[in-house]
């Protein structure tokens, strides 16, 4: 029995002050008369009380109690375990029976938990159902130990030992005080399997270029075969190979090489011979999409009167191999080259470079309408980079194709002013490497501002600035299926040379390479291309998903790969940049069967971008017929390392001598508060009573 008590406060202290001199004064009262001496100690015994109650006591009593400890009993209930032909299905589920009524002779508590790709603490005799999926032993393990801590007696675990998912198999002791018993089920030679255990292929490739394809075979059981792997891009053969597998394990590397001659996904189609005697036919076959981009790019650049802005355009252009330039340079005997060929050649973008001007606006208003046909017909893009020449009427006309209007000039025109980029770089262009920062921070040379823009159907990526007036420089959007771009100054060479020997050195192609990129749909209008290293899968196996910039970019803070299913996300895993390939990889489990889809989510500072999505297949309860046979040297390593015992299926009667009733001794505490006890209050009250009696006897009332 233990007392503890509530730290006296200041009201404790008066309170007891004032009951000790009340207890003097009643001294002095009855200090001699005899007959009052009972009310004093009625009194003195009252206050104690009292003072004992604002102490707030706490009476705690402790007793021993001897409590039996349960013994787990974990049953592999995964596809594989019904693939034996030793045991068969009904005499493992009988033999589990018996073995459970000979255990509960002993008279041990006993839970019977089932397990494949989760536990089942639920699962009871009756529930004959062995068809799980995969066959988490990591679980199996992990309540284990969480179990040792509450107590337990001992665990039993029945299993032919493929863990297919989760952690494998430990080879050490785990730190559990109880023991583990261990029976292996099945025979130790594999049943025949060969499969398409990964294919590495890049997911995004240039039309034209070589491509690796390499793709990976295991084999196992008792097997020495010739087989040949094949891929298909559709229905047509790409490439054949004979490769020897061996089995036990074995992996075998096929490498193709393919170039592919059209651009868009294309989905190839890898399989392997299948052997008579497989029982999983489902992992022979395999289909991989690739995107594959376009490998050139056509512009038509337009020049109306030749000025200092028209060789670093055309630099920005030519420093891109994949852009094919047509440049047309106005004449006054016509254009250097026949406008026949633009009008009959289909580009992706064209630009007006100084153009029109007065002397060909003319000619272009007449062109007007058959090029908006023309742009929209071939989805083209424009550009337009103002010149000093630049009839305004002309541009004014043409930027009416996009919903781009002139204003009334607010400002002086053909007069310099600051400017800078603004905060829709890092939104519009968040992976290029322009460092905004960096140019706020430098002396940027003042630009002529040639005109004033309408802003409100279009995005501006850079302003001048007067005061606290801004006005668009740099603009870019889209009227779909159109996408246009306006450069409004006509000083593009000043930028270009007062920057030349900066650190900004390279300011115009970071500004323009994204602008031209974006303009031409470049990558499919994607950033980045992701998929995973097959289209299928079984329940349990690796997946893994990886990826690549479509040009360089700045590298990821850090990545995520979001796994949902149905629209709820049930896993997330991290995603890294490898420097040496240059791809973002990341892996998980496909531990649910139906379809799993992922998003790929790169963190760059304080801003989250989803970069990739994708989706896989996963069959239901495939992958343990790959691996069908007894695992003896992880379990029988785990049985030993943990004070346990290892027999086979035929032996397991022999572990029920090595389960005895084993108990612990646990302690239980009770409470009493006083406060909260009426017997307390009673007491109390009743030496109030008999006080109060005493005085009424004594005639003190």
């Amino acid at each position: 029995m233990k007392l503890t008590y509530t730290s006296p406060d200041q009201l404790f202290w008066f309170i007891l002050l004032i009951g000790l001199l009340g207890l003097i004064f009643s001294f002095y009262q009855v200090r001699k008369n005899i007959k009052l001496r009972p009310i004093l100690m009625l009194r003195s015994f009252l206050l104690l009380l009292l003072v004992l109650l604002l102490l707030d006591p706490n009476i705690e009593q402790s007793k021993s109690k001897s409590i039996d400890l349960d013994w787990h009993i974990y049953i592999d209930r995964s596809l594989s375990m019904s693939y034996h032909s030793h045991p068969s299905v009904g005499s493992f589920i009988s033999g589990i029976d018996m073995l459970i009524d000979r255990i509960n002779e002993k008279n041990v508590n006993l839970k019977v938990i089932g397990f494949g790709s989760n536990l089942d603490t639920t699962w009871a005799l009756g529930d004959k159902k062995i068809a799980e999926g995969s066959t988490d032993l990591g679980q199996v393990i992990s309540h284990i130990q969480s179990s040792d801590i509450e107590g337990l007696g001992g665990s039993i675990i029945i299993t032919d030992g493929q863990a297919n998912l989760g952690s494998e198999i430990p080879s050490q002791s785990i730190g559990i005080s109880s023991p583990i018993h261990i029976v292996g089920v099945g025979d130790e030679t594999p049943l025949i399997d060969v499969a398409i255990h990964s294919i590495d292929a890049p997911p995004v490739i240039i039309k034209g270029e070589n491509a690796d394809f390499d793709v990976t075979i295991s084999s196992h059981g008792t097997i020495n075969e010739r087989l040949n792997v094949t891929i298909y891009s559709g229905t047509k053969l790409v490439g054949s190979k004979v490769v020897t597998v061996s089995g036990d394990g074995s992996l075998e590397r096929v490498r193709f090489r393919i170039n592919p001659n059209h651009t868009g996904e294309i989905k190839y189609k890898v399989q392997v011979n299948v052997l008579s005697d497989e029982n999983n036919i489902f992992n022979n076959k395999q289909i991989v999409p690739i995107q594959v981009l376009k490998n050139d790019y056509a512009i038509a650049f337009f020049t109306g009167a030749p000025n200092f802005n028209t060789h670093i355009i055309k630099q920005i252009l030519t420093d891109n191999p994949n852009y094919q330039i047509d440049h047309y340079v106005y004449r006054p005997d016509g254009y250097s080259k026949p406008l026949k060929s633009f009008w009959d050649t289909k580009y992706d973008l064209i630009i007006f470079d100084n153009n029109p001007i007065k002397e060909n606006a003319s000619e272009w208003k007449s062109y007007l309408r058959i090029l908006a046909k023309k742009l929209i017909a071939q989805q083209t893009s424009i550009a337009f980079v103002v010149g000093h020449d630049t009839d305004k009427s002309s541009l004014k006309t043409f930027l009416s194709l996009v919903d781009v209007s002139l204003n009334d000039p607010l400002i002086q025109l053909e007069t310099t002013y600051d400017w800078n980029l603004n905060s829709n770089w890092d939104s519009f262009f968040p992976f290029h490497k322009i460092n905004r920062m960096d140019v706020e921070r430098s002396n940027l040379p003042p630009l002529f501002a040639q005109i004033e823009l309408d802003s409100s159907n279009a995005i501006s990526l850079a302003n001048f600035s007067l005061s606290e007036f801004d006005f668009p420089l740099f603009l870019i959007g889209e009227k779909s299926p159109l996408r246009f771009m306006v450069w409004a100054s006509p000083d593009l060479n000043t930028l270009y040379y007062k920057t030349r020997d900066t650190k900004l050195s390279n300011l115009i192609n970071e500004m323009f390479d994204p602008v031209f990129s974006w303009l031409m749909r470049t990558g499919n209008d994607r950033d980045f291309y992701f998929r995973s290293d097959k289209n299928s899968y079984q329940q349990g196996e690796r997946v893994t998903v990886s990826g690549k910039p479509i040009r360089d970019t700045q590298v990821a803070d850090e990545g995520f790969l979001h796994i949902s299913q149905q629209g709820e996300r049930i896993n997330t895993k991290p995603i890294r940049f490898n420097e040496k390939t240059g791809n973002y990889t990341s892996q998980f489990w496909a531990s649910q069967s139906g379809q799993l889809d992922y998003e790929i989510e790169l963190l760059y500072g304080e801003n989250s971008i989803l970069v990739g999505e994708g989706a896989i297949q996963v069959q239901e309860s495939q992958i343990e017929l790959n691996h069908v046979y007894l695992n003896k040297g992880p379990l029988f390593t785990l049985a030993y390392e943990n004070n346990g015992t290892f027999n086979q299926w035929d032996d397991r009667h022999l572990l029920v001598n090595n389960i005895s009733l084993k108990s612990k001794n646990e302690i239980f505490y009770s409470k009493v508060i006083l406060h909260n006890n009426w017997i307390f209050f009673v007491f109390i009250l009743g030496i109030l009573s008999a006080e109060w009696l005493l005085r009424r006897r004594l005639g003190l009332m």
